[in-house]
């Protein structure tokens, strides 16, 4: 079955409830093929240096390790500091990673897209999250996760591959997951709800640009 930057981020809603920074926190962007993008297959991802990468930069944002963190992406100055902070206090890990992909067939770069668990703590249920991402290769051939300045062919790739088919099905996958573990866990539910309302007050207080 298919699942179906420039300097924005997307947030997905569910019900009556701001899903925003959990299902969903798209760092925008491109390539200049874009209906290749749009109409490719969605993949688990092979590359184990780029799976690695994503698992690390989750790790390192679990702790808030900003020297961690400085090695997996283009510019550390744009991490929210002040958002990863406040989750800090409310996550106690990021399970059960499993990354998608999408290959730019112009650059050697890759739409990312991670679905994983959030554990928050003293709560069992997990919540079911999707993150994307926007990795490219150094000139000494590293895998980074780039928050730098895009330009028009990287903002086209990205927004195309947002609007793949299976990409729209696994964002509302996610969304109803979510929904459905909100809806069983009273507890669940009224953590989350504080957590989310702390995070983006948090993140709308701080001077860098929100990523995942």
């Amino acid at each position: 079955m298919k699942l179906k930057y420039k300097k924005l981020v997307i947030f997905i809603t569910a019900a009556t409830m701001v899903l925003s920074f959990i299902i969903l926190t798209l760092i925008p962007t491109g390539g200049s093929n874009t209906n290749n993008a749009e109409d490719a297959d969605l993949s688990l991802n092979e590359n184990q240096e780029i799976n690695q990468l994503v698992k690390n930069y989750f790790e390192a944002k679990k702790t808030v390790d900003i020297e961690a963190m400085a090695q997996y992406v283009s510019d550390q100055n744009r991490i929210d500091k002040e958002k990863f902070n406040k989750m800090a206090e409310y996550v106690e890990g990021y399970q059960n990673i499993n990354c998608y992909v999408i290959e730019s067939e112009d650059t050697n770069a890759f739409r990312v897209y991670a679905k994983y668990d959030m554990k928050l703590k003293n709560i069992d249920t997990l919540a079911p999250c999707l993150s994307a991402f926007y990795i490219t290769a150094t000139s000494d051939d590293k895998y980074v996760i780039y928050l730098s300045a895009l330009d028009e062919a990287q903002e086209e790739f990205i927004t195309s591959a947002d609007k793949n088919s299976e990409i729209v099905d696994l964002k509302e996958k996610v969304a109803v997951e979510l929904q459905a573990a909100i809806d069983k866990d009273v507890a669940f539910k009224q953590f989350y709800q504080k957590m989310d309302q702390e995070i983006k007050a948090a993140s709308a207080s701080g001077a860098a640009t929100d990523v995942s």
